[in-house]
């Protein structure tokens, strides 16, 4: 007889497993902050435009009329518009093109070992940090018809036959603002191309020139190749900024002579701030915004990493066949043939041209800076004599005394310069700080789980923002703060510079995370830290290259911007030093000429003095793909 018992049941759960892929909580609040603000004053303003565009509003019974699509319908019967179209798109071409081929030509330059390089690099970036303000007030003398220096120098040389009203002619007025745009964006595109080169190995090109490749044939194979993503990604840029120019047509020319300068842009303002069309230019705006995004998400495209496909899904391709392609690698075929020239002198003559291509690129960089300079030394009669000499008659610093001190002058704008620096400055590092600390938080989310859909998608559409038109969120703002009472404040102002600078600061702070190893953060978790203080005392100082550079970037941003100013602005108590400078030129009194060009120097001395003892922290934020719009 054998005895047996029932085994007892034992119930096995199964521990609750973590899903895999999701993120903690810590990461969705980085991010949080930064995109319900985003959704504030970017999205609501959006939103609010595109509902001004449905509607037709009476500034002087402040009555709206819900009128469908008919302010499109309007505009696109309206030759104007078609008319701007078409100069915005010519514009666009030859500015991006000029700007391409140039940024590409300094980057090369700049790559290569010289005597005085980091001096060139820092000339190069002082266009580019210059306030287009400046710009178009200096470019605007140099090419003034009666006592311009353009016509000056033609003077000075016996050619005063060829001396001309060079924005006379309509198309030339155009092509004149366009090499204009070049001067002031060619640096940006050199920034982007140089970082590109500088991460490129230096074994591709020595195994070209054991090839016997020379070196159009390697720039051709080797070098064009690698700065393919770059490219595409500064010529989108450079298209973009090329569509949303403002500053520089509303200080040279103000879409004349007649509209041959009016681009979409200036077409929008003009309908809105000066007719008073409300619906039509928010309209017209809107359809600018349409083309800016359709030009970002054809980047996003274009730029998108591409998966290689599995070998094994590769039809009639066996695993083991499928040959290894090494990326950014052009097989060069040897190259036979004896040189035309004798390798001493093609040494020799490389280095003359070398030296030639330096000396220009600073001439091109330099000289109009020191052009404003010099004439902002000049007595104010000298600026005004006929016919016209780039050399003065005298130096004197009673210019700089007018706007500094405002002593011997009765100029309005002069009295004002020393409260707009002040304005300009606060404005500048408290938007920076606030934007960068908040984009810090949001760049080590969107680094850590690019992966997530939520953070995927949430960063495309943060991107996107900064391809909005600043012209198609001014419009709404402007109703809006009047209503809200923050026109004229520094509440107002900051609100508006964050549309621009929250987006630029997530960006690089992302790229800058992107570059820590993963492990940092589970050996601090293993040492009992927890996510917070592991961000806090862990990451951040790691970053903090990083951080300088994007609150270098966003400073100048802040410094330059104008639109918003000018609108958002009434009175001294806020307006920054671009507003200023531009409103030298609306009492246009000889006698003001001289104050005008002193208050442009002090609005390029912050710019010129970042990009001399910060030339390092500015390369970097181009590798993190920064732009400044």
């Amino acid at each position: 007889m054998t005895l047996t018992a029932d085994a007892p049941k034992i119930d096995i759960v199964a521990p609750r497993r973590r899903r895999v892929g999701t993120a903690p909580a810590f990461a969705y609040l980085t991010v949080a902050p930064v995109l319900v603000l985003m959704v504030l004053i970017v999205g609501i303003p959006l939103l609010y435009s595109l509902y001004l565009s449905f509607n037709s509003t009476n500034p002087i019974t402040k009555k709206w009329i819900f009128v469908g699509f008919a302010n499109y319908s309007r505009v696109f019967q309206n030759a104007d518009f078609w008319a701007a179209l078409g100069r915005t798109a010519y514009f666009s071409v030859l500015a991006v093109v000029g700007t391409t081929v140039l940024g590409i030509i300094f980057a090369l330059v700049l790559n290569q070992r010289f005597f005085g390089r980091g001096l060139l690099r820092s000339v190069v970036l002082i266009p580019w940090a210059m306030a287009p303000v400046s710009i178009g007030v200096l470019w605007s003398f140099i090419y003034a018809g009666n006592f311009g220096l353009l016509n000056g120098l033609l003077h000075d040389l016996g050619l005063g036959s060829l001396a001309t009203a060079w924005f006379g002619d309509g198309f030339r007025a155009l092509n004149l603002v366009a090499i204009t745009q070049i001067w002031n964006q060619a640096p940006l595109t050199a920034l982007m191309m140089l970082s590109a080169l500088q991460s490129m190995p230096g074994n591709l090109h020595r195994a070209a020139i054991l090839d016997g490749a020379g070196p159009v044939r390697r720039f051709f194979s080797i070098t064009l190749p690698w700065l393919k993503s770059s490219l595409l990604f500064s010529t989108i840029v450079s298209t973009i900024n090329a569509l949303m120019t403002f500053d520089i047509i509303w200080i040279m020319t103000r879409g004349g002579p007649g509209a041959a300068t009016t681009t979409l842009s200036w077409l929008g303002y003009v309908q809105s701030f000066q007719f008073l069309r409300f619906g039509e230019g928010a309209a017209t705006l809107y359809l600018l915004t349409m083309l800016s995004l359709a030009l970002a998400v054809l980047y996003f495209f274009v730029l998108s990493p591409k998966k290689p496909k599995p070998a094994s899904e590769i039809p009639g391709k066996p695993v083991a066949t499928i040959p290894r392609v090494r990326p950014a690698m052009v097989v060069i075929p040897p190259w036979n043939m004896r040189p035309l020239i004798h390798p001493t002198t093609q040494r020799n003559l490389t280095r003359v041209f070398f030296g030639i291509g330096v000396l220009a690129i600073f001439v091109w960089s330099f000289l109009p800076v020191a052009i404003l300079i010099m004439i902002s030394l000049s007595p104010p009669t000298d600026l005004i004599r006929t016919p016209p000499s780039v050399f003065p008659s005298s130096l004197t610093l009673e210019n700089y005394r007018m706007v500094l001190m405002a002593e011997g002058t009765t100029s309005v704008q002069a009295q004002r310069v020393p409260v707009a620096l002040f304005n300009s400055f606060v404005i500048g590092a408290i938007v920076s700080l606030i934007n960068v600390a908040l984009g810090t938080f949001a760049g080590y989310g969107f680094a850590r789980y690019a992966n997530r859909r939520f953070f995927a998608v949430s960063l495309w559409a943060l991107l996107l923002t900064r391809m909005v038109p600043a012209l198609t969120l001014v419009l709404p703002f402007f109703i809006l703060f009047r209503s809200m009472g923050l026109i004229d404040t520094y509440l107002g102002v900051i609100i508006a510079y964050s549309t621009i600078l929250m987006p630029l600061a997530a960006w690089m702070m992302k790229a800058s995370f992107e570059n820590l190893p993963a492990s940092l953060e589970r050996a601090a978790q293993i040492d009992g830290c927890s996510r917070w203080t592991m961000f806090i005392k862990v990451l951040v100082p790691i970053v903090r290259p990083g951080i300088i550079a994007a609150v270098i970037f966003c400073f100048l941003v802040s410094w330059n911007e104008f639109l918003f100013a000018m609108i958002l602005t009434t009175t001294m108590k806020t307006q920054t030093i671009p507003v200023i400078i531009a409103g030298f030129l609306n009492q246009a009194r000889f006698y003001e000429y001289g104050p005008m060009f002193a208050a442009s120097v002090l609005a390029i001395l912050p710019p010129i003095a970042i990009a001399f003892f910060f030339q390092r922290y500015l390369v970097q934020g181009a590798l993190s793909g920064a732009v400044k719009g």
